[in-house]
């Protein structure tokens, strides 16, 4: 049977943490809050998370730093990044730094869990893949 995969959500509005959570609950996986990149990373250092969907813009460390750490890390964490600030960042900048999903505020939560479910089911099919050659070995 397959674990249920964990996700860090890390935005510092409190707002867009609990609509985050919800969705992220309601598709079934375990969910984790950060209020910023700092705790984010202090969690991190201690505990392994499939998913990090974090805001860029954040007090303290932003997205972008944290996505680096989280990288440095743990390469096979899956992260999506959001911003409210369309116009400071590229889709491919943010993609090139290391991020898995790039989208905007205001999202739609039906974006969110369907990135979810893809990012979901490529870690199944990773780990289906990965016990297959460990059988044949």
């Amino acid at each position: 049977m397959e674990s249920k995969a964990s996700v860090l959500i890390v935005d510092d509005d409190k707002y867009i943490r609990d609509i985050l959570s919800r969705i992220v609950q309601r598709e079934g996986y375990a969910v984790t809050v950060a209020n910023d990149g700092i705790e984010a990373f202090n969690i991190l250092q201690k505990a392994r998370f499939d998913y990090v969907i974090s805001d860029i813009d954040m007090p303290n460390m932003s997205g972008l730093e944290l996505l680096e750490k989280i990288k440095s890390l743990n390469r096979n964490t899956r992260v999506l990044l959001i911003t409210s600030r369309t116009g400071d960042y590229s889709p491919h900048d943010v993609l090139r730094a290391g991020a898995d999903f790039f989208i905007t505020k205001p999202f739609k939560n039906a974006e969110i869990a369907r990135i979810l479910r893809t990012l979901e089911f490529h870690r199944q099919l990773k780990n289906k893949q990965e016990l297959e050659t460990i059988a044949l070995t």
